[in-house]
């Protein structure tokens, strides 16, 4: 699970009775986050502290951007339309798809976000809880398609850096990153708690949400270590003069595994010096969190114990 890193006592609810957050948005010329109830726009920060300043128009609905602005899909024209960068309102005299229309089938909705890269010409549209599809927007082609098997439709689908998007999951709290430009594949797993709406903070690498308490919480964009198993030879039996296999393996809070973080490895002698050595002093774990090293065996037959140990660097 991703670490949670701060928890609002502010409430950060819309003013309306009755009313409830329907959409939020990273704005990064902010360094805050647009939310869209029924009846309002707001600009809310990391704290929870609130500030309403409009109300929405029927016609509009919010989806995901590139360099961390929202856009709006017009249910009457079914053209997209970029945010002011001021305000991060509608701009109604721009578009984004001026060559297709994107109906409702495709468009997006408050169950189910949608992404659009008007840069690299393409739109991402959930046609399942499971895939993710890539449109161009030059002529409305399938080009691409991302197969996730969440089992649950991503609520927000936001910009994390060029070519990637974060997809998190409102009742299961599962966040993914996802690579749609140069080889459109799950690039990272992760889980924050479950939320009413939520976004990806791109300048600083965090997941912000708005629980149903109307509390915001800040998350690691990344997984933290939370095990890391003790050094295991394969096979089990050592040989001097010989590179013996040894591997541990870094898991998260969930057990789920943790690539592309550092361990250095060590010897230490047990009641006398160190016998043998090891190949690597340093490495990364691999997609699967394992991270491999050679004991090699002393050539001088000397006998006795030491240990290898393993590190994380944090």
């Amino acid at each position: 699970m991703n670490e949670k890193v701060f928890e609002s006592a502010k409430l950060a609810q819309p003013a309306g009775v009755g009313d409830s957050w329907q959409y939020l948005c990273y704005v990064s010329t902010w360094d805050a986050f647009l939310a869209q109830s029924g009846g309002e726009w707001s600009r809310v920060f990391r704290d929870g502290a609130k500030v309403k300043f409009g109300k929405p128009s029927g016609s509009y609905v919010m989806l995901g951007r590139v360099k961390g602005f929202p856009a709006y899909w017009s249910q009457w024209t079914f053209k997209v339309h970029p945010a002011f960068e001021i305000n991060g309102l509608p701009n109604p005299n721009e578009v984004l798809n001026p060559n297709w229309n994107i109906g409702y089938s495709l468009g997006p909705s408050s169950l189910g976000g949608r992404f659009i890269d008007d840069i690299n010409q393409v739109y991402l549209h959930q046609p399942s809880a499971n895939r993710i599809d890539i449109y161009s927007l030059e002529d409305g082609r399938k080009v691409g398609e991302i197969v996730h098997n969440v089992g649950e439709y991503f609520t927000s689908l936001a910009w994390v850096q060029p070519g990637q998007v974060a997809g998190l999951c409102r009742t299961s709290g599962k966040v993914r990153i996802m690579d749609y430009l140069s080889s459109p594949r799950v690039l990272a797993t992760g889980r924050i708690d479950p939320f009413k709406v939520a976004a990806y903070d791109s300048t600083f690498k965090l997941f912000f949400t708005i629980g149903t308490d109307h509390k915001t919480r800040v998350y690691c964009g990344e997984l933290w270590p939370n095990g890391l198993s003790a050094p295991v030879f394969e096979p089990a039996t050592v040989y001097g003069l010989k590179g013996n296999r040894v591997r541990i393996r870094l898991t998260g809070q969930d057990g789920e595994p943790l690539p592309g973080w550092w361990v250095n490895w060590e010897l230490e002698g047990v009641g006398g010096g160190i016998i043998g050595s090891l190949d690597k002093y340093g490495n990364l774990t691999d997609a699967d969190g394992y991270a491999s090293n050679l004991y090699i065996g002393p050539d001088d037959g000397s006998t006795g114990q030491c240990k290898i140990k393993a590190r994380v660097v944090l």
